[in-house]
């Protein structure tokens, strides 16, 4: 581990890096719309939830002349913020029962982690909130154990801030995702690290084959790392191996750069519901912050894509210019995989997003946009979950159907 990220015994704490802070803010951001989105439905006055926090560090970082919260505060900080925010006009007050599963294989930091949580108010024998030392792997079952005693849909999120990439093997997401329904999984990855260290050799290693690595990788590697966009193209496909490992359904990954050491990081966020996801890549649209998504805005496929090598759209950035970039790359791109997908001239909205979802850094309302231009042009007929016919123009729900109208118009004439 490097020296910038360790606790030692003396309290001093280590400097927090721009990279690690932009990470944080996405979870922070990412917990509010989770929480707001989750208890939605005013009736509802209990949630149960577990916050795991695999690599937890000692709780908090020097940032100039102040102390920046690490994950665990961070994750504690969000439900206690959450339950004050949604309480506001309630007449039946909201609970959100969590429970926080802090990890680190380093008993300095583990430490440093309590003495951080007592200096915040938190007692060492909070039932809320146990402290493990040693590697996540190796609590993974326990863990596992423990939220399922809890609640029966396993409803939690794994923040896996991991040093490099090595620590988390895809048997242990394919695991969380196998045994807990309602999981979710934000992972980092030093993707360029990973690429930086191949050698010939590395191909017989399990370490590698589980990222899909093997003599052909390799050498395709070797041959591309020189080129324009060869680094972008091995990405990618690195990232499809990943996905497909990871026994998770949706697969939203976002690059970010790191001065540091001059090296791509992913941060990657894993579930297996379609909602989770566009929660997710709203949350990098309202901040419109550092980070990339892999791919130009509308459809695409991970994995070696031939159109990188003509195009620098490997990177899409989450700004103005990019979103009128999306929408019209969705409006030329959507129809003709709506017909695709469609059986016998019919296509529920929910299975459309089901299918698109890991192709696009659109979000359900982008797509909804596209769906409705679609409708007015009276390429497509939208109609409710009642069987009614909806007027063109009215807003697109996830329960809606699509249907192909029997005589489409000449507006798009090459779409269907």
């Amino acid at each position: 581990m490097a020296n910038n990220f360790i606790w030692g015994s003396n309290g001093v704490l280590p400097k927090i890096e721009e990279h690690t802070k932009r990470k944080l803010d996405v979870l922070k951001n990412y917990l509010d719309v989770y929480f707001e989105t989750v208890v939605r439905n005013p009736a509802l006055d209990q949630l149960n939830i577990a916050l795991v926090d695999g690599f937890s560090g000692g709780g908090a970082y020097i940032d100039a002349a102040e102390t920046r919260p690490g994950s665990p505060l961070v994750l504690l900080k969000s439900v206690e913020e959450a339950v004050g925010k949604l309480n506001e006009g309630r007449t039946k007050p909201l609970e959100i029962n969590a429970r926080f599963i802090f990890v680190d294989d380093e008993r300095e930091h583990v430490e440093a982690l309590r003495r951080e949580l007592r200096r915040n108010g938190y007692a060492d024998d909070d039932p809320r909130i146990t402290i493990l030392n040693g590697t996540f792997v190796e609590h993974l079952p326990a863990i596992i154990h423990q939220i399922k005693l809890t609640q029966r849909k396993g409803r939690s999120i794994f923040f896996l801030d991991q040093f490099g990439y090595s620590d988390v093997p895809m048997s242990a997401i394919r695991t969380i995702f196998t045994t807990l329904d309602r999981a979710e999984v934000v992972l980092n990855f030093a993707i360029d690290s990973l690429l930086n260290y191949l050698q010939e050799a590395s191909a017989g290693l399990q370490l590698y084959q589980q990222f899909g690595v093997d003599d052909r990788f390799i050498s395709d590697w070797q041959q591309r790392k020189d080129e324009h966009m060869g680094r972008a193209i091995t990405q990618r496909a690195l990232m499809a191996h990943i996905h497909m490992n990871s026994g998770a359904k949706f697969f939203t990954p976002f690059m970010l750069w790191s001065r540091t050491d001059n090296r791509w990081m992913m941060l990657a966020h894993l579930s297996q519901h379609q909602a989770a996801r566009d929660k997710m890549l709203s949350v990098h649209w309202q901040k419109q912050n550092s980070f990339t998504h892999i791919g130009p805005g509308g459809l695409f496929s991970l994995g070696y894509d031939t159109r990188l090598i003509e195009s620098c759209d490997s990177l899409f950035s989450f700004s103005e210019i990019d979103k009128t970039a999306l929408n019209r790359e969705l409006v030329n791109a959507l129809p003709s995989e709506v017909h695709r997908i469609m059986h016998e001239g019919q296509l529920e909205v929910s299975r459309l997003l089901a299918e698109i979802g890991n192709r696009t850094a659109g979000t359900n309302n982008d797509i909804f946009h596209v769906l409705s231009e679609l409708a007015q042009a009276r390429e497509l007929e939208v109609f409710s979950t009642k069987g009614k016919l909806k007027r063109p123009g009215t807003r697109i729900a996830i329960s809606d159907r699509l249907v192909r109208p029997s005589q489409t118009t000449l507006f798009f004439p090459s779409r269907w």
